[in-house]
């Protein structure tokens, strides 16, 4: 994750969006290195500032561990030509943070989805027991979202019924 702190100014030629994504076939078409950038203000009210616009672009495709092994300053570079290719901003950040995360974000192999399907029904046979978190229906934060929130639900209809806790 490359993380930019823009002059407020720059957020005119922003999309309307809280972010892009940039599909593989087009990020081969125009040479870009990320794979998306989030508009952080305007996705999350707590993000944005009156004196700067904050972006963040994700890098490493799934086979692209050697993009991430350059130093930060040139995958900052990288981020601020994608970013002047797809929304023509050029200005130079206030500030940067680069956050490595090798490894972190889990990639699905075929048969993924009959996996959890066969986890999910050996759950759902244990009263009280639950699952979430991206290694179920995706990695970004909406879809922890929902599968914590959904595991939250299942545990507080226990609960509320007065059966007891698994294991307590």
């Amino acid at each position: 994750m490359v993380g930019l702190a823009l002059p407020v100014g720059a957020a005119q030629a922003l999309p309307a969006s809280s972010g892009v994504l940039v599909a593989a076939s087009e990020a081969r078409e125009k040479s870009l290195s990320a794979k998306a950038f989030t508009f952080s203000g305007r996705k999350w009210a707590h993000a944005s500032s009156r004196d700067v616009v904050l972006l963040r672009a994700s890098l490493g495709r799934y086979g692209e561990a050697r993009l991430l092994q350059r130093d930060d300053g040139e995958l900052v570079e990288m981020v601020r030509a994608d970013l002047a290719a797809l929304t023509g901003i050029t200005a130079r950040p206030v500030d940067t943070v680069v956050t490595r995360w090798g490894g972190g974000l889990p990639q699905y192999a075929p048969g993924h989805l009959d996996a959890v399907a066969d986890l999910e029904n050996a759950v759902a046979a244990v009263p009280g027991l639950a699952v979430a978190g991206a290694i179920l229906g995706g990695v970004g934060i909406p879809a922890c979202i929902g599968t914590g929130n959904a595991a939250a639900v299942r545990i507080a209809a226990h609960l509320d019924a007065g059966l007891p806790v698994v294991g307590g």
